[in-house]
């Protein structure tokens, strides 16, 4: 899980590497061939390399992006039928609602682009750390060259957005999902009801929700709906408060969520 720790020693193939790099394997990748799920990379200078994210997840030396945009509270899904404001609290989608708040002053959010073993994902967490939280996932997504986020997600208007085409119902080009209604019967947490409010507060007077986007192994793109799981590798997260339709909410690096780590040669 992502926050944690460990040390692992390992037998090194050569007297003389030039570089160290940590895969992430899976059953179906041959045994003894490293995966295109590269994790962290690290060039030995002397007997210590520095492990990080750059040229392993990401693309070149490109760091996981600080400060990508905005997403905010919004249902597309059921705005031509009940107008606009209806039901914006069960809907979350990733844009720049106020673009001149934004470093990159238009309307796309940018991430940095992947190796081709990963893919972005978002995901609304109903009490986050708790041990019963539950994720809901809103799609898996991938920036264009420029880092751009100018596509729909694997989703399209999600499947709780009461729509049956939600795949390719809509106009939006950019990633998000509306939980409405069930009409194609997909596994949902008997807990949840439709519409979901996301601005639902605990006892203490606490946000429930959080946005999380996580990055997962490409092989995960195809999973059924309603068994999505997130990876470990967490570089966003926020609450979603409780503030109206139309309010842009910032994007947030967390460090911790982000492998990082050191080899040493004895």
């Amino acid at each position: 899980m992502s926050g944690t720790s460990g040390t692992l020693d390992v037998a090194l193939p050569t007297n003389e590497p030039a570089s160290i790099v940590v895969t992430v394997q899976t059953l179906k990748d041959p045994a003894g061939s490293p995966s295109a799920h590269r994790l962290m990379k690290g060039e030995w200078k002397g007997g210590r390399a520095t492990l990080s994210v750059e040229n392993a997840l990401t693309l070149g030396n490109l760091p996981l992006k600080q400060v990508p945009g905005q997403f905010t509270m919004f249902s597309p899904s059921d705005n031509f039928m009940n107008g606009y404001p209806s039901f914006e609290e069960c809907g979350v989608w990733l844009f720049n609602m106020a673009p001149r708040q934004t470093p990159q002053n238009d309307q796309w959010v940018r991430l940095s682009p992947l190796t081709p073993g990963w893919i972005y994902e978002g995901w609304m967490v109903r009490d986050h750390g708790k041990p019963d939280a539950i994720w809901l996932s809103y799609g898996k997504f991938l920036p264009d060259a420029s880092g751009a986020i100018t596509t729909r997600d694997d989703t399209g208007w999600g499947p709780f957005s009461g729509v049956e085409d939600f795949q390719t119902a809509g106009e939006e080009e950019f990633p998000g999902d509306d939980w409405f209604s069930n009409p194609l019967g997909f596994p949902f947490p008997s807990v949840l009801r439709l519409p979901l409010d996301l601005r639902e507060k605990d006892a203490t007077g606490g946000s429930r929700w959080t946005h999380v986007i996580t990055v997962e192994p490409i092989a995960d793109q195809g999973e059924p709906i309603g068994s999505e799981r997130p990876f470990a590798i967490r570089p966003y997260r926020d609450d979603f408060g409780d503030t109206a339709p139309g309010t842009p909410r910032t994007i947030t690096f967390r460090p911790e969520g982000v492998p990082h780590g050191d080899a040493v040669r004895r």
